[in-house]
This record gives C-alpha cells, structure tokens and sequence, in this order.
C-alpha cells in the first residue's frame, strides 16, 4: 500500500526538501524527492542519514522536515509485538573435501586440433 503526503504537506515542505535535496547532493549523496513524498520509511531513511551527515545545514534541514512531516514519518510503523525467541542449535560443519578430490591432473589427448600450433605448444609440455 502506498502512502502519500497530503497536498498541506507538500506545499509546507516542498521549499526544505528541494534545500535539502540540493545540500546533500552538494555532501555527496542524492536523494529522491519522489519517492521521498511516497514512502514513509525512505524518507526516515533520508532523515536518518542527513542527521549523520557532518554539514550543519543539512542536519537543520533535517530536524525542520522531521517537525513539519511528523505525521507523515510515523505512517506505516508498528509497535514491535512479544515475540518468543527460541534458542539457536549450532549445525556442525561440513566433512572437510579431501584435497585429491578438487585437484585433478590434466588429461592430454593424443587428439589432432584444428590448431598444430598448440599441439605442438602442448606436446612441449608434457
């Protein structure tokens, strides 16, 4: 299900993610404004990594979004239910390959090739 910002959303926030948008790319990472108004959780993502960025700017860029967008940013999460966690049984590992069994001699064939070149290379190896 697609989640979408409401149009006050939109017009309210539009100006700070073009600004964010254009400072993040300035820091090396671009972002998707489209997807950003679609998805809830992208754009946690993108808040996420911009609190984490060293550029002041786009950290308050930021926080601004995160208080216009409050309503938008929770859609989608759900509190974590009880979940019983059941112990973990270690499998034991693999038989180890002998290494006879990976490593195979070449087989030569006295076969006549298209290529006396590299018959005569390969006899030359033997």
């Amino acid at each position: 299900m697609s989640l979408v910002m409401s149009p006050q959303q939109n017009s309210a926030s539009f100006a700070l993610q073009s600004r964010l948008f254009i400072s993040m790319k300035r820091a090396g990472r671009v972002i998707d404004l489209v997807w950003f108004q679609q998805s809830p959780e992208y754009a946690r993502a993108v808040l996420s990594a911009a609190d984490n960025m060293p550029d002041t700017e786009v950290r308050d860029l930021s926080a601004k979004l995160r208080d216009i967008l409050a309503d938008y940013l929770t859609q989608g999460v759900s509190t974590p239910s009880k979940v019983a966690v059941l112990p973990v049984t270690p499998r034991p590992a693999p038989a180890p390959v002998p290494v006879a069994a990976v490593v195979a001699e070449p087989v030569l064939t006295e076969e006549v090739s298209e290529h006396p070149e590299l018959d005569r290379h390969l006899t030359s190896l033997r």
